[in-house]
């Protein structure tokens, strides 16, 4: 008796569904894929396919595959579930003809294998309306949210929205009552708002409603989730561009485009260069990474005493050696029933032992607070016999320890506790104002960072040394210079120094 297992014509059907649908295809194969998507691409879909999902919110940056992700979940669906109706809907008509149609990117998903399933084996795609229909009774067809006036008339099964944030504001209005009758799943994909953006409103409110609904999800994705744009032509091109822009100080665009990240500020946002995967950490983590260094670190503890105000604290570990920061904790405290001395330091040393046990306030910690508030210093002193160094702020303009700052987080120099919340907040939202000045407002914590890289006497010039110790150091290890220090390139020289150093 044979042991071959005989499958019945629908799953024979099913499984060349999912091979035709799951074959690496263009480029995917120049980086190794396995499969027709990319993994940040798949962990999109999960949602959809896994978890059962019913709005699946993707802010994505340039060339990240948002197109690939929408033709090939409308495929899937038209495909795998027959008489399906199935819409691709863009801000206008001429927007999804230009960007998915007349560049047959959608009708030949498949590539060759696609024109099997099409009804006409591909003659009977109406390219006016834009409709592909299917063997099996499905069809997909790409609209223009313009045509808000048929929204109303669609019983749709599955829809994705591209670049939600340029729609018509009746399109969604319209349509989305109709997604009820079949519990219709939408995939909402495309770049952040802008102001100016003719539906940002609405699409702020779903990104909203999409976070606390437990139905819905928010997946953010970056141009660099996508393997192929680490390709040599393609990544050099990327940054190519990311320089114009940040040569032109369009930050603020670089972390929307490329990143999906939403500057506050815009344009006058302070700290646009802030990043969630570049400076953020969950606290456990921040932990692991200094643990082994913990008796090496530089511990510092400065405050912003406001008694009428807010009382303003930073924990901050520092790491000579490689000059990295590590913002570990804060106290961020409003109700001024506890901003008194008594209330306020016992908690900082609370703090400080749970980060650095067994540690002395004394001698292992450096303490420094706004010289403008001697009454905190004078109260601890007389209280714990603790001293708190005044800050020596006038040492160094607000502008120059804020562009300290900045220079840090482009160096990927701070990691900030996930526990910084206060903090974060107000790095995110510092921005300048109409006229181009410096708020005095909400900066409570960046005061203290501010105050803190002072008492470190910190300074790029040491990052700089620092970097090029460590790449000779290294070099000399490789054995590049083959044995003589005088081999070493005058340091005045300063092409031989790039091509050794690669900077």
């Amino acid at each position: 008796m044979s042991n071959d297992i005989v499958l019945d014509v629908e799953s024979q059907e099913y499984l060349q569904i999912i091979e035709d649908l799951n074959k690496p295809r263009g480029m995917g194969e120049d980086v190794g894929l396995t499969t027709r998507l990319h993994k940040g691409q798949i962990s999109v879909l999960k949602d959809l396919y896994v978890n059962g999902k019913t709005l699946i919110l993707t802010p994505s940056g340039r060339k990240f595959g948002k197109t690939e992700v929408a033709a090939y979940a409308l495929w899937r669906q038209a495909l795998l579930n027959p008489g399906s109706a199935c819409y691709y809907v863009c801000p206008e008509n001429t927007h999804g003809r230009k960007i998915i149609w007349d560049t047959n990117r959608l009708q030949r998903f498949l590539g060759n294998d696609s024109a099997k399933y099409i009804k006409g084996n591909g003659k009977n795609i109406r390219n006016n309306e834009m409709i592909i229909p299917f063997k099996n009774r499905s069809f997909i067809q790409v609209i223009g949210s313009e045509n808000f006036g048929a929204a109303n008339g669609l019983t749709p099964d599955f829809a994705v929205y591209d670049e939600f944030k340029l729609f018509h504001p009746r399109w969604h209005v319209d349509f989305a009552p109709n997604l009820i009758a079949k519990a219709a799943p939408l995939l909402v994909i495309g770049t952040l708002p802008t102001p100016g953006d003719k539906n940002q409103d609405q699409y702020m409110s779903m990104l909203q409603f999409a976070g606390e609904d437990p139905m819905a999800s928010v997946h953010v994705r970056t141009t660099f989730d996508n393997p192929i744009n680490h390709l040599p032509a393609q990544k050099k091109a990327i940054e190519s561009e990311i320089g114009r822009l940040r040569a032109r100080g369009e930050e603020d665009v670089i972390q929307r485009e490329y990143y999906s990240k939403l500057i506050p500020g815009g344009k006058k946002a302070i700290f646009p260069m802030l990043s969630v995967d570049a400076h953020s950490r969950e606290h456990k983590s921040v932990l692991a990474e200094i643990a082994k260094d913990v008796d090496k670190l530089e511990w510092h503890v400065i405050a912003d005493p406001g008694n009428t105000t807010v009382f303003g604290v930073l924990i901050v570990a520092l790491n000579p050696y490689t000059k990295k920061l590590y913002i570990v904790d804060e106290i961020y405290e409003k109700n001024q029933i506890n901003t008194s001395t008594s209330s306020i330091y016992p908690r900082i040393v609370a703090k400080c032992q749970a980060l650095y046990p067994n540690s002395d306030m004394h001698d292992d910690w450096v303490k420094t607070m706004d010289q403008q508030a001697a009454w905190f210093a004078t109260e601890v002193m007389n209280q714990y016999g603790v001293y708190f160094q005044p800050s020596a702020k006038h040492l160094k303009s607000k502008e120059e320890g804020l562009s300290l700052v900045k220079d840090m987080l482009l160096h990927d120099l701070v990691i900030i506790s996930d526990r910084c919340t206060h903090l974060w907040n107000e790095m995110e939202k510092y921005a300048r104002d109409d006229k181009g000045n410096i708020p005095k407002i909400h900066d409570h914590l960046i005061d203290c960072l501010r105050y803190g890289l002072i008492a470190m006497n910190y300074t790029m010039h040491e990052v700089v040394e620092a970097v090029r110790t460590k790449n000779l150091q290294s070099i000399m290890e490789k054995g590049r210079f083959r044995g003589r220090l005088d081999s070493i390139p005058n340091e005045e020289d300063e092409d031989e120094w790039q091509d050794i150093y690669d900077f």
